[in-house]
């Protein structure tokens, strides 16, 4: 799939806001256009703030998309799902919403977001078209939203520490003891997520599954970023449950590291949140709808390096959905028995 870094030049056209930005915005949020008229209200704002845990580069190519079609201006707050999710909680809860909209890691926290009044159900948003052509079992009603991107999960490794005749294809390849010690692993109690992930593949691998992988003496990082950045700095030989994505900067800039997606995988998978208090709640829509959209879905996912949920046929074979249900009661387990409690 095409490297984010293919879209560096997207940056100049996009403003990107660091995590400390303000984002205030300015002025009282704008009244809802009806659906016929929500192109041309969004047009009026002129601006949108993101806030999205998607890597920068990926939202900077997907938000100049945006822009180039609509003409307006997307200031994207890149943050990792667990710093958006409180950033925004307690912008909300502060009463002073800086988001218009989000893209964030499917956690769960668009149902404790709707429920608390911070978020539109996207079914109750007034957008023009939804869900429209997403298939639906990317349409995730009990949880306000539906999925944008799917991005699975997988190993990456360091090629000048694993000869290509040893390099992983399972994740039962891993559970070799010559390479005990030399696995990174993003820190699964930074995201729900990463618990669900964990789990579905554990259903599928066998009641010792954990508990192997947690004999291998787990490096663990803060989150997939720097956890794929040792494997490429060759301080570990192996990054377990991360992205492709992770790998795209360290690999572009020469460094030895490949990635590979099981065909027995989970994955992060990437839902828009409309804010119920933004200042420009028109042109939050209208972005949702557009990364809701078949031509803006592929354009994200082809920048983070994923899969569209319009283009299914790119998934592992046997791709499942992160057990989120599970991930609420059994992260003290899943931490136990990976030995990282």
């Amino acid at each position: 799939m095409t490297q984010p870094r293919r879209y560096l030049a997207a940056a100049a056209l996009v403003t990107l806001l660091t995590l400390s930005a303000c984002g205030d915005g300015g002025g009282a949020p704008r009244e809802v256009a009806a659906p016929d008229n929500l192109e041309s209200a969004a047009k009026e704002e002129g601006t949108v703030t993101l806030y999205s845990s998607v890597e920068e580069e990926a939202t900077a190519a997907f938000a100049k998309s945006f822009t180039d079609r609509y003409g307006i201006k997307v200031e994207v707050v890149r943050l990792t799902s667990a710093q958006l999710a409180q950033r925004f909680s307690a912008e909300a809860q502060a009463g002073a919403p800086a988001a218009d909209a989000l893209l964030i890691s499917r956690t769960g926290f668009t149902t404790e977001a709707i429920t608390n009044g911070w978020l539109v159900p996207l079914a109750d948003a007034g957008l023009p078209d939804f869900p429209g052509g997403l298939d639906p079992r990317f349409v995730l009603p009990d949880e306000g939203t539906a999925i944008s991107i799917i991005q699975p999960a997988g190993m990456a490794y360091n090629t000048d520490l694993v000869p290509a005749n040893e390099a992983p294809k399972t994740w039962e390849d891993l559970l070799d003891p010559k390479w005990r010690g030399k696995i990174a692993i993003p820190d699964p109690a930074s995201s729900a997520s990463y618990i669900g992930e964990w789990l579905v593949v554990a259903e599928a691998s066998g009641p010792d599954f954990l508990e192997r992988f947690g004999a291998q003496d787990l490096k663990k990082y803060a989150s997939g970023v720097p956890a794929a950045a040792a494997v490429a700095a060759g301080e570990a030989a192996f990054c377990v449950m991360g992205l492709g994505s992770h790998i795209a900067d360290p690999k572009e800039k020469g460094a030895p590291i490949e990635f590979v997606a099981p065909e027995l995988t989970s994955g992060a998978e990437v839902v828009p949140g409309v804010a119920a208090n933004g200042r420009n709640p028109n042109a939050a829509r209208l972005l949702v709808q557009y990364a809701l959209s078949k031509e803006g879905s592929v354009t994200l996912a082809d920048a983070a390096g994923a899969v569209s949920p319009y283009d299914t046929g790119k998934l592992p074979g046997q791709y499942v959905s992160p057990d989120l249900a599970g991930a609420g009661t059994q992260q003290a387990s899943v931490l136990a028995r990976l030995g990282l409690s």
